[in-house]
């Protein structure tokens, strides 16, 4: 009996540069048919924060993308679609093979525009039943807590005043949060957050962020869905300045992966809520194979 293979490519997301960023593995399952344990079994033995599995497109509808984690499933996540939009829109025939070398990035920016009713800021904040990834007493007590999808959430600790905390911090354990009805269960991570400044350019309002994620005792080089939530904080936060916003957000550089996101949010006409939000970034192409899938 034959062994069946998939192909797969290698990525730095939100990077221009090979060896920074986010990793991401994404398998093209062509006619493989994965069953969800195989596609486990396989994103635990790639190792990164997540693992895409990329369907081909079927009479003229968009390619289906599936992502894991090394332990479960995800239903959105921010890299991992940034990363196959790169794939996508530079792949010779969409799903073959990448006409970028590896090591080599694409020289544009993949744009993502999500649009969700599922945004929500939580009426509650942390339970401070476990430690955090690091002391912030002096900080705002109550950090705000923001979903961007259902099942993804993160608190918001804004450290902008504290630069020595924010320097020293360490992985730690997921936050306990307490969320509105109906909301939970969910992966919950923390962005801490600097705001190094902001500007207005035409209608637009642009902030310099620099900002550190921390989950299951792991720190993120790059993590789009916290930086829409940021995002789509930071916007209603000060809607008295428009309605348009722009996020030039520094993540990793003390993980040496430093990884610059861009995130754009427009409010409603009455500036209490967001109308959309856009993730954009780079990334470089890094190297290619085939995975046995039996």
């Amino acid at each position: 009996m034959s062994e069946e293979q998939a192909s797969y490519v290698t990525l730095d997301v939100f990077s221009s540069e090979i060896l920074k960023g986010n990793p991401l593995a994404i398998v093209k399952t062509g006619d493989c048919k994965l069953s969800q344990k195989q596609k486990q079994q396989i994103a635990k033995e790639f190792n990164f924060s997540e693992t895409v599995f990329l369907h081909r497109a079927d009479q003229n509808r968009y390619p289906r993308a599936d992502i894991f984690t090394p332990v479960n499933e995800m239903e959105f996540a921010g890299h991992p679609i940034i990363g196959t939009g790169h794939f996508v829109i530079f792949s010779s025939d969409r799903l073959q093979c990448p006409m970028a070398r590896p090591g080599r990035s694409s020289s544009r920016k993949s744009h993502i525009t999500y649009t969700s009713t599922h945004k929500r800021r939580h009426s509650a904040g942390f339970s401070r039943s476990r430690p955090l990834a690091s002391d912030v007493r002096g900080v705002r007590d109550t950090p705000p807590v923001v979903t961007m999808v259902k099942g993804v959430t993160y608190a918001l600790a804004d450290l902008t005043e504290r630069v020595d905390l924010f320097a020293g911090l360490v992985p730690g354990a997921s936050p306990e949060l307490e969320l509105d009805e109906g909301w939970a269960p969910s992966f919950t991570g923390i962005m801490y957050y600097r705001t190094l400044g902001s500007r207005l350019e035409g209608e637009i309002t642009v902030w310099e962020l620099h900002v550190r994620m921390i989950a299951v005792n792991l720190e993120d080089p790059a993590c789009g869905s916290g930086s829409c939530s940021l995002g789509a904080y930071v916007a209603l936060s000060n809607s008295q300045k428009g309605r348009k916003h722009r996020l030039y957000i520094k993540q990793g550089s003390e993980m040496d992966r430093e990884s610059h996101i861009i995130v754009d949010v427009i409010l409603n006409e009455e500036m209490d809520q967001v109308s959309s939000i856009r993730l954009a970034g780079e990334a470089a192409f890094v190297p290619d194979g085939k995975i046995s899938v039996n």
